[in-house]
């Protein structure tokens, strides 16, 4: 098991929680009452299009863009996305799930920082929260520690101490974050090629860190909402590309059943002949040809063996 197989399970069980079943039910509770409605469902496109990056803070990110459309008359097209403004904005239980999908947002977000950072969880955690639960924080404390991130970092910074208030290592995480870049993706190995003034090997590790945290944050939310999508390596058009955990942006493509193919959020766990590979996705497109459709999905596959990931030489 990897650090997302770990993820997965603590997301899981994070729904068992007193917090986790509040914003679980309710949510689900919404989509029931409006599972017909086409005004909702573009409230549910948009949040499911910013999990990939926002995660639990995507329901209250789509709840202020909407209601902004109630007052703003500069948005382009705004008619026709007043519908589901003003759906939005009538529906109190809808606004409490804004609400309480941020409160339990910031709670992921100190479970990822500590798990990365194998810190104290007992300091940020519900008391109520189960021995189980507890446990299954520190596996992934675990898992993490197995890819020496920690243990690499703090060697680099040891003999890199200038690089801790280096401007040009500043400037780019900084556009990193900006831009939510996917790890290793085209567009990050871009970002990383135009910045000249850091080294390559300091560039290499912050993507890997990135991977890390992406690892562990697509494994607790996608686990916490039962959202992996698992696909059978016999349903694929090639899986030349999902082999041997390339750390750099591939594609995997599928051909009938297109739609039910593409899944609902963005990571998918695929099984190949002799292992399963996590793939992160990030973008997916529909192609009609002539007599047949084809999905491609592209993003990111996490290393099925991520034990001493930042050892291990890259080639990029």
């Amino acid at each position: 098991m990897n650090v997302i197989d770990y993820s997965i399970k603590l997301g899981k069980l994070l729904r068992e929680t007193e917090e986790g079943k509040k914003l679980f039910q309710l949510e689900t509770n919404i989509e029931e009452k409006y599972k017909s409605d086409n005004a909702f469902q573009q409230y549910e496109q948009f949040v499911e299009k910013k999990t990939a990056q926002y995660y639990f803070y995507s329901w209250d990110m789509a709840y202020k863009t909407f209601l902004n459309l109630l007052t703003d008359d500069s948005i382009e097209h705004r008619k026709i996305f007043i519908p589901t403004a003003e759906l939005i904005s009538s529906d109190i239980k809808i606004k409490e799930l804004a609400l309480i999908s941020n409160s339990f947002g910031d709670i992921f977000e100190q479970l990822v920082a500590v798990s990365i950072s194998g810190g104290e969880y007992e300091e940020i955690i519900p008391d109520s929260w189960k021995y189980k639960v507890r446990n299954a924080i520190s596996d992934v404390q675990i898992a993490v520690e197995r890819t020496l991130l920690m243990k690499t970092v703090a060697i680099f910074y040891q003999k890199h101490t200038d690089l801790l208030n280096n401007v040009a290592t500043q400037k780019y995480l900084d556009k990193r974050e900006e831009k939510k870049l996917l790890p290793f993706s085209e567009k990050a190995l871009i970002a990383m090629s135009e910045a000249k003034d850091v080294s390559e090997e300091e560039k290499i590790l912050y993507e890997k860190m990135y991977l890390i945290m992406e690892a562990v944050k697509k494994g607790i939310f996608y686990g916490f909402w039962g959202m992996v999508n698992e696909v059978r390596g016999d349903e694929l058009l090639t899986d030349a590309d999902l082999h041997g955990s390339p750390l750099h942006e591939t594609t995997f493509s599928y051909r009938n059943n297109i739609y039910s193919f593409l899944g609902n959020g963005w990571l998918y766990k695929i099984q190949l002949k002799d292992e399963h590979v996590f793939f992160m996705a990030h973008k997916k497109e529909v192609h009609f040809g002539k007599d047949n459709a084809k999905t491609t999905i592209s993003g990111i596959i996490y290393p099925t063996d991520d034990k001493g990931l930042f050892e291990k030489v890259e080639e990029l």
